[in-house]
């Protein structure tokens, strides 16, 4: 089967990470010659390219780390992918800012009395902005463009390698669906409707945008304060969305009212 590119690791892939860091190389050796925020003043070019070069460097290894981080947890929990731009950037700036403050001061030591915290950060968040937007422009965007041309796919039923009606349940793990059989566990290729396709004649509920789960193979219901979970067979447990209470209620999996 032929993986869109929506399926590729979200922690980037090591050819990713080392373009990102050449392209910062690049950057910071174009700062280190401009001299911006009057830095120009201080010392002589190839201090001032070293120090950006390691100050772009070390903004890039952190702002990356942390947009996938980010990526990775809206793409799990369903979120627009823009929303992780600003805190990447408070964050970021803030990350990269502290140390490179004392980098700075102790290179120059007048920065400590030129430049209060707050205005370094304000220089920090300055540019870490552009890079930010950038990073989006160039490794997110196309992920949400592929994501929704995926969408339009008609959905078709795996192959699968098991026997649907020994299927438990089925757990997404980033772009694979974990199948849970009477026989072990494999992945399959996402994404979650795709695979419960799949499953037509069996009964089953999808009880969270990430859980599938055959009516055999549920032991119980649990209540955790106000969230309910399924107790499955193996030991398992599945977590039942809000959303999706009235369903499971109303196909009689909820029996005890006193759980809800």
């Amino acid at each position: 089967m032929t993986a869109h590119r929506s399926t590729a690791p979200l922690m980037g892939t090591a050819r990713e990470w080392a373009v990102d860091l050449a392209v910062a190389v690049g950057i910071g050796v174009l700062l280190g010659l401009m001299g911006p925020f009057g830095s120009f003043f201080n010392g002589g070019v190839p201090v001032r390219i070293a120090y950006w070069v390691g100050s772009v460097v070390t903004g890039m290894a952190v702002i990356s780390g942390l947009a996938r981080l980010g990526l990775a947890l809206a793409w799990r929990r369903g979120w627009p992918l823009w929303a992780v731009l600003p805190p990447v950037v408070l964050i970021g700036a803030l990350l990269q800012g502290a140390p490179l403050r004392l980098v700075a001061v102790a290179l120059w030591p007048e920065i400590g009395r030129l430049v209060t915290p707050l205005a370094w950060y304000g220089q920090c968040v300055a540019i870490t902005t552009p890079i930010v937007l950038a990073y989006y422009f160039i490794r997110i965007r196309p992920l949400v463009r592929a994501r929704a041309r995926e969408a339009l796919v008609p959905v078709t039923a795996p192959a699968f390698t098991v026997d649907p009606g020994a299927v438990l349940y089925l757990r997404m793990e980033d772009h694979y669906v974990r199948v849970r059989s009477e026989h072990g566990s494999r992945l399959e290729m996402g994404p979650l409707a795709r695979v419960t396709a799949g499953l037509s004649g069996v009964e089953g509920l999808q009880t969270h945008r990430s859980w599938w789960v055959a009516r055999r193979a549920i032991a119980g219901v649990e209540r955790d304060g106000r969230n309910l979970r399924l107790r499955l067979v193996d030991g398992q447990t599945a977590p039942v969305s809000r959303a999706s209470v009235a369903k499971l209620r109303a196909a009689g999996w909820l029996a005890d009212e006193n759980l809800i």
